[in-house]
């Protein structure tokens, strides 16, 4: 698993990706950074930011994407406020989901993507914010409150959205790439099988192939939907895999020529990302002339969650611009805040201006992920499609 126009538009939407939680007072299995040292403990009286330490846990558990998120900033939060925060990874809304859905998962923040929130919101899976905490929240851009899932904010707050589209290999593409038809079209499967991926996305990869057909994304018409499962079987036997974690390591590494994937995976692709690996400069992204996604991740309290007032905290210092623009530029996904945008290193600005966000233009060809009733034919048509 980046979003805003030019100058301020463009740069306000920076392009998603990483981490999360676990479900014990120790290192949960899958965790990246529970094994850090503790912090001292924290002081005995509210200090002069408003947080009362006294309430504070020892220990936060954060349910996150892959490659989403700086790891020094939950170093950061450690030493400021003396809470180690355990986080653990997951790799689609719907297995983020079904997993707290039986409660008591432990967790207490996890970040879904739009349409997910409303999900959430209707299994009564979050709990309503203490915007009174949130004393960061005027650092957001309007541009991205207030949107259709949770038009309040009263359960969630952005954290980072970006774009859906294309990244590859320009050494390989010298021509580049400007439609789906490179995915999709059987005359170019050939020259990359074996060598490319579709997202792990019940939603996103039969959006694709709606796109390719020239249809919406949130078409719930049963012929179309069933075009675009054709399409998606005749494409199963060229593919690599199905791949929403580690797209950006094997574009990178070359054994990607060409993926599906989220702008923030591209830029992490060309880049690289901190010490993990290292990037491929060779590596570009676009928005196919058919259109694309664009989305939005957030930062959602669980309803169970035991530790709700110092989640309150962490969501805040994460809205810090500072930290945001931290945040951001480490992940290659697109920041909400605006004014963490003028403090973004210049490289990624440079980035953004050349496709890795939108400008007005494109943002026409951009559509968000709507769920209704209907929608859960996409259920029915991946679950097709994962079968053959």
């Amino acid at each position: 698993m980046n979003w805003t126009r030019r100058t301020i538009l463009l740069f306000a939407m920076l392009l998603p990706l990483l981490v999360a939680c676990g479900n014990s007072s120790t290192d949960s299995p899958g965790n990246e950074y529970g094994s850090a040292p503790v912090a001292e403990s924290p002081a005995a009286a509210p200090a002069s930011d408003g947080v009362d330490r006294t309430k504070l846990a020892s220990e936060l558990y954060f349910y996150n994407w892959s490659d989403y998120i700086d790891p020094e900033t939950l170093e950061l939060f450690e030493q400021e406020y003396g809470v180690r925060v355990i986080y653990d990874t997951y790799d689609a809304n719907e297995d983020m989901i079904a997993k707290v859905r039986a409660g008591n998962s432990g967790y207490d923040i996890v970040v879904p993507s739009d349409y997910a929130v409303q999900t959430m919101v209707d299994e009564e899976l979050v709990q309503p914010l203490d915007k009174s905490l949130l004393t960061n929240l005027g650092a957001m851009s309007q541009n991205y409150l207030g949107i259709y899932f949770d038009p309040e904010n009263r359960y969630s707050v952005p954290y980072l959205l970006g774009l859906t589209g294309i990244a590859y290999n320009r050494e390989f593409f010298p021509n580049g790439v400007d439609s789906w038809s490179a995915l999709f079209d059987p005359a170019n499967l050939s020259a990359i099988q074996g060598k490319f991926s579709m997202l792990e996305d019940e939603r996103e990869t039969p959006g694709a192939a709606l796109k390719f057909l020239g249809q919406s994304l949130n078409t719930t018409d049963p012929a179309t939907l069933r075009q675009a499962q054709d399409l998606l079987i005749a494409q199963k036997p060229f593919l690599s895999a199905y791949n929403s974690s580690d797209v950006n390591r094997k574009l990178a590494s070359g054994e990607y020529l060409i993926a599906h994937a989220w702008s923030g995976q591209a830029m992490q692709a060309r880049n690289g990302l901190g010490d993990e690996f290292s990037g491929n400069p060779a590596i570009d992204f676009v928005i196919p002339k058919e259109g694309g996604t664009i989305w939005m991740d957030n930062l959602v309290i669980l309803n169970d969650s035991p530790n709700a007032y110092t989640a309150h905290v962490f969501i805040n210092f994460l809205m810090r611009p500072e930290i945001a623009a931290r945040n951001a530029g480490y992940v290659g996904y697109i920041t909400p805040n605006a004014a963490a945008v003028p403090l973004l290193p210049q490289e990624v600005q440079d980035l953004y201006a050349a496709g890795f966000a939108p400008n007005e233009e494109l943002l026409k060809r951009l559509e968000w992920i709507e769920r209704s009733a209907e929608t859960v034919a996409f259920t029915d048509l991946w679950t097709a499609v994962k079968g053959e």
